[in-house]
């Protein structure tokens, strides 16, 4: 409804309205910290799509559906969706907080909104969790092979087919006809620098996912540690000594 910019204020309240767990989320966001949550709390939709924007709504909606999408899928036994969904979830609260990082110390300019870069967040391993519905067996093989190597999944995938997982993620995304900067983060987050564009907000994904990665916020029940490109902090402009203190902010929010 958003995309063929015909609704208006009313018609997404109406939408909204139909679905619960999205009413709730919205609102949550509507008077989160990460909008400046005050003494004034916003207490209806309509109030909530003013003070956040279509753009916002959109992928608040996006991130909700995507997370209920794996809840609910019939998936392969050692697919944990809960710690799938902390994942997620983490990485979705660290990359929105890191582009105001960027954006504050490095003047970092985006197309995307704080809640746009949380919804790439959310969606970023959304390829694993495709794997773990449509060919269990198949997941399970990745996950013995990522854990005899001590390493995330994504590389497991990507050393077995010689292609990111991300690619399976891009199909379903396009088929689902999900905005197009949702395809771009996913194509563009695991290797940021050499990106055509947003370079700055895919450092944002790709920074959060290695540190949920080396904090404990992985999905796997082994430790994975990666190696954090130099590169990329200072692009984002994040003190390495204050990222423990980050980490705890977002293991709050999550």
């Amino acid at each position: 409804a958003i995309d063929k910019g015909t609704s208006g204020a009313a018609e997404l309240e109406r939408i909204v309205l139909a679905d619960p767990a999205l009413t709730a989320n919205i609102l949550r966001v509507a008077n989160s910290s990460f909008h400046g949550g005050g003494s004034k709390q916003t207490t209806t939709v309509k109030g909530a799509i003013m003070t956040l924007g279509e753009k916002s709504i959109r992928s608040i909606a996006v991130s909700v559906w995507v997370q209920s999408l794996v809840q609910q899928s019939q998936t392969s036994p050692s697919f944990s969706a809960s710690r799938f969904s902390e994942h997620s979830m983490f990485v979705g609260f660290l990359s929105k907080y890191l582009l105001s990082v960027a954006s504050k110390n490095r003047g970092a300019k985006s197309a995307w909104n704080a809640d746009e870069i949380f919804a790439a967040g959310v969606l970023h391993d959304l390829g694993i969790a495709l794997v773990a519905s449509l060919d269990p067996g198949l997941y399970d093989h990745i996950l013995r092979q990522a854990q005899a190597d001590s390493t995330d999944l994504n590389v497991a995938f990507h050393s077995t087919f010689g292609k990111p997982v991300q690619s399976l993620a891009v199909i379903a995304l396009e088929r689902w006809k999900l905005p197009k900067m949702f395809v771009d983060a996913l194509l563009g987050y695991s290797d940021p620098l050499n990106a055509a564009s947003e370079v700055d907000a895919l450092c944002c994904v790709n920074l959060a996912d290695n540190l949920a990665l080396n904090s404990g916020y992985s999905f796997c029940d082994w430790p994975v540690k990666v190696s954090l490109n130099e590169e990329i902090i200072n692009r984002v402009g994040l003190d390495p000594e204050s990222i423990p203190e980050v980490l705890e902010l977002t293991s709050r929010h999550t």
